[in-house]
């Protein structure tokens, strides 16, 4: 078990590697399968060749969230990493906008463990991964470089993975730390099934603006480019520990009016971090907000000055 500083290092300069139980399978066959795909999802898949993968959204027609998907390309498949109690909606979703393409989903007849790699190292743990016979791709979140691996059951596959030069194992709290201070929000905690993704404050990690059209591309283009979602998450940042933060915690204003909640929260080195979700005119950088009676700024890794955390 490696320690906090050993994995903020590894996502800095090697590979935080994270194991996903809570995902399983749903494979996409086909000629058309990666066209259709890219009708489907969020991000900008068509350009991808075997080998190479992404982070995206399902979203319906009205723009809505309902399930987020790691997406490996092999050589004449697709694999979704998908929540497990979502596989069979998905699939459902995906099947009705299914008509005369050449492509077919269905869940995977293998038990197979998914893993990803965050940091510059994640190419060589794609490389580690394949010589052990699973299928790996290298993708990007945000600014991290990402391996996507999915892997026959092996529980030593881990210790292959961790081979790698500069791979650590994250640990829970570990990984809590990390994904909060780098403001990465979690399926099902921070944000669920049903949220917009400019809510999750998904655009920039899962979100092409630039692709050509997608099933609730409409919803999603006009509040990115002509509105605003009426609630956003953010990143708060105190000025020491503050254990009474917690998930559910209340945020206000100064004045006192309740503007949020507090989705998570964790001690990064001498102060306490957390993501809210807020009322989106509270949402802009270095607002001063209130959580269990301790101030709280709004900061996030990736703003532009005098707007809405993006």
């Amino acid at each position: 078990m490696a320690d906090f500083s050993a994995q903020e290092q590894a996502i800095e300069s090697g590979a935080l590697v994270l194991p996903r139980p809570d995902l399983g399978t749903l494979i996409v066959t086909g000629g058309e399968r990666q066209s259709w795909l890219a009708g489907m999802l969020t991000a900008d898949i068509a350009p991808l060749r075997a080998g190479q993968g992404a982070y995206a959204l399902a979203v319906n027609k009205t723009g809505r969230i309902q399930a987020e998907v790691w997406m490996a390309l092999d050589a004449d498949r697709v694999l979704l990493g998908v929540e497990k109690d979502l596989l069979e909606p998905l699939r459902e979703h995906l099947d009705h906008y299914l008509i005369m393409e050449d492509a077919e989903v269905a869940p995977s007849e293998e038990t197979s463990s998914w893993w990803l790699a965050h940091g510059p190292a994640s190419e060589v743990v794609v490389r580690v991964a394949r010589e052990q016979g699973a299928v790996a791709s290298l993708a990007r979140l945000g600014e991290l470089d990402t391996a996507i691996v999915v892997a026959p059951q092996d529980p030593r596959f881990s210790e292959a993975l961790l081979s790698a030069p500069g791979a650590v194992l994250a640990t829970p709290d570990g990984w809590e730390r990390v994904r909060i201070a780098r403001m990465l929000p979690r399926f099902g905690v921070d944000f669920a099934a049903g949220n917009f993704p400019q809510e999750a404050t998904l655009e920039h990690l899962a979100v092409s603006f630039n692709k050509g059209c997608y099933l609730g591309q409409e919803a999603v283009f006009m509040l990115e480019k002509r509105g605003h979602v009426n609630k956003r998450l953010v990143r708060l940042a105190f000025d020491g520990v503050v254990p009474a933060v917690a998930k559910d915690s209340e945020v206000r204003t100064l004045e006192g009016d309740v503007v949020g909640a507090v989705t998570s929260a964790t001690r990064v080195g001498d102060r306490t971090m957390a993501i809210a979700m807020v009322r989106y005119k509270h949402t802009l950088s270095g607002t001063v907000l209130e959580v269990a009676g301790e101030r709280a700024e709004v900061s996030c890794l990736a703003t532009r000055e005098g707007e809405a955390c993006s």
